[in-house]
């Protein structure tokens, strides 16, 4: 009777049942870190995007220079938006829907956001404004197709399963 509960030594097919298994935890435990890894992998701040888009409009010394200050000070200011959006959305985590001025908490910070987001998009508008600014009419030809290209063929808009942009859809 007790020889029936002994233990059997694994087989063949239980020992590759535990690796396959082994693996698979592996994987699991392993993937988001890789992830984290490759989503901070690229150059900061878009140097070689900004780099790549010199390089292309063959922007002269002085361009460059003057495209790099437009860039960098644009980040600088572009920094306290982002900063005060952060806090704004930890603000909003923050709320208990229980107490009784809530919704009035909520329209505040949703005010404030939208404030926020009006004063990044004219940030931006005026970065894209001042770089135009620096350009031959030549460059912005050339800048313009490239913004078109990019839309049409690059990473965003590139829709849903059936290849439609959200705006295309009846």
């Amino acid at each position: 009777m007790r020889d029936q509960y002994k233990q059997q030594p694994l087989s063949n097919d239980n020992n590759g049942l535990f690796a396959v298994m082994l693996f698979a935890a592996a994987v699991f435990m392993f993937t988001p870190l890789a992830n984290s890894a490759y989503a901070f992998s690229g150059p900061p701040n878009g140097e070689k995007r900004m780099e790549a888009f010199a390089e292309r409009l063959n922007l002269n010394d002085q361009q460059r220079q003057q495209y790099e200050a437009i860039h960098r000070d644009g980040r600088d200011s572009g920094k306290s938006i982002h900063e005060a959006m952060r806090m704004n959305r930890d603000a909003m985590r923050k709320l208990d829907p229980g107490q009784a001025d809530y919704a009035k908490q909520v329209a505040a910070l949703a005010d404030e956001k939208a404030e926020l987001v009006k004063q990044m998009v004219i940030q931006r508008s005026e970065v894209r404004a001042e770089v135009h600014a620096i350009l031959t009419p030549e460059q912005r030809k050339t800048a313009s197709e490239m913004k078109s290209k990019f839309r049409k063929g690059g990473k965003r808009g590139q829709g849903g399963p059936d290849g439609k942009k959200r705006c295309d859809r009846d």
